[in-house]
């Protein structure tokens, strides 16, 4: 179900900027007006509820959310304030917060994907977060900290991050592979198309999978740290390399991208045919409940010698700029991101916390195939949030497709694919 969720993200990137924009705080009578100038600043270390505080916030429905119900008991305790946790799903709260936030209905608190960042800030819906000061910034991984940034403001405050490693079957495979041209030296012994049996599956039209061959060969989206939608690097000399060794696999699996989805990898692995596939953590509960002795390990290094860049996603608290309270809202999301609420959280929900001095604790050292993924999201990129995004992912799909399945060349696929995201972002 987290995997449908993670998806659900991306896809939720497809909506309309307009969708937001359309009935955001201009377009709506406000009961409550959002909070700015000296009202936003707070000092680090002098943050105090206003007097009578009382906070809701918006999550997800599971771990995450129960997550959140401990501990505001805890912060009531602490702090004197009542903290009531509401389920709404997070890929919503952004959408749901366009109409409920000026009439003064919306949580003061809200969970949501990082990139529906963009589309919250340019309808308004969200305070920065000036509560981290450098030394909190530090606590962090950059790429959780550079995923809740917009335009180089800082707003959310991280509680997960999500990228995607390579398991492998310890049955079949004596060794983690190191590099790529340790699973091409594999698959050429143990590879048998006729019986279903490779080496290695991942969903290969899926940009989000494939982006980590483009950018570990100096490939990207967008430009300044995926915001400036005018500079897109997916057809630069590096793109179109890490696409020619991306379809230089087609040997290895041998497999049209029409006959491969998600179920059906993770089925052969299942099985015991496929010796490694590319996923993410949310597949772990579903490997727990087979009899598969499986390890995982960051991505295989790149002929070029580099780590795969993957797209990571920021799980994260933002704070609502039509509350009535945003001292209290604030030191409520900063709260739940600190060292032994966000142990709490990973021994909860198992998402990966996004703090370094979590890194070497033992609830994270004892559990490989945690420190795989935090391994690899330390060689990973958050997906861009700006609204630009939604243009990308099907030029793209369909060029990786006429890549894999068609023999295309790499360059001329992805020069066709940025001009049809160039053309989608001036009809905006």
């Amino acid at each position: 179900m987290a995997k449908k969720a993670m998806l659900s993200t991306m896809i939720a990137g497809l909506v309309s900027f307009s969708l937001l924009t359309g009935c955001g705080p201009s377009a709506t009578t406000s009961v409550s007006e959002p909070q700015s100038g000296e009202e936003q600043q707070v000092s680090q270390g002098e943050l105090k509820p206003e007097p009578g505080a009382e906070l809701v916030v918006w999550e997800s429905k599971g771990p995450e959310l129960e997550y959140l119900k401990a501990i505001s008991k805890n912060f009531e305790q602490e702090y004197g304030v009542k903290v009531k946790v509401e389920a709404v799903p997070a890929i919503d709260s952004v959408k749901k917060l366009t109409t409920d936030g000026p009439a003064g209905l919306g949580a003061d608190v809200f969970s949501a994907p990082h990139d529906h960042l963009g589309n919250a800030v340019a309808a308004g819906l969200v305070l920065g977060n000036d509560v981290f000061d450098e030394k909190r910034i530090s606590e962090f991984m950059p790429s959780a900290i550079d995923g809740v940034k917009y335009q180089g403001v800082l707003y959310g405050f991280p509680t997960a991050i999500d990228t995607y490693a390579l398991y492998y079957n310890k049955k079949l495979m004596a060794k983690a592979p190191e590099t790529y041209e340790d699973i091409i030296k594999f698959a050429k012994d143990y590879n048998d198309p006729a019986n279903k049996k490779f080496a290695l599956m991942w969903d290969v039209s899926q940009l989000y999978q494939s982006y980590s061959f483009l950018a570990g060969y100096g490939g990207y989206v967008f430009g300044k740290n995926g915001e400036d939608a005018s500079d897109i690097g997916l057809n630069n000399e590096g793109a179109i390399e890490g696409a020619k060794f991306l379809q230089s696999l087609k040997p290895i699996l041998p497999i049209n991208i029409n006959d491969l989805n998600d179920n059906i990898i993770t089925g052969f692995f299942q099985e015991g045919k496929t010796a490694a596939i590319i996923n993410g953590p949310w597949l772990i509960s579903g490997l727990s409940k087979d009899s598969i002795d499986y390890g995982v390990v960051p991505l295989p290094l790149l002929p070029n010698g580099q780590h795969p860049v993957s797209f990571s996603g920021i799980r994260a608290l933002y704070v609502n700029s039509y509350t009535k309270y945003p001292a209290a809202a604030k030191l409520f999301a900063d709260y739940a991101t600190r060292k032994d609420n966000l142990k709490l959280r990973f021994e909860m929900t198992t998402q990966l916390p996004p703090r370094n001095d979590l890194a070497d604790d033992p609830i994270i050292t004892a559990n490989p195939d945690a420190l795989a993924f935090l391994e690899q999201a330390k060689h990973s990129t958050p997906m861009p949030s700006i609204p630009e995004m939604g243009n990308v992912w099907m030029p793209v799909s369909t060029a990786l497709a006429s890549i894999w399945n068609d023999k295309a060349d790499p360059a001329a696929a992805l020069n066709k694919a940025v001009e049809q995201i160039k053309t989608a972002t001036l009809k905006r």
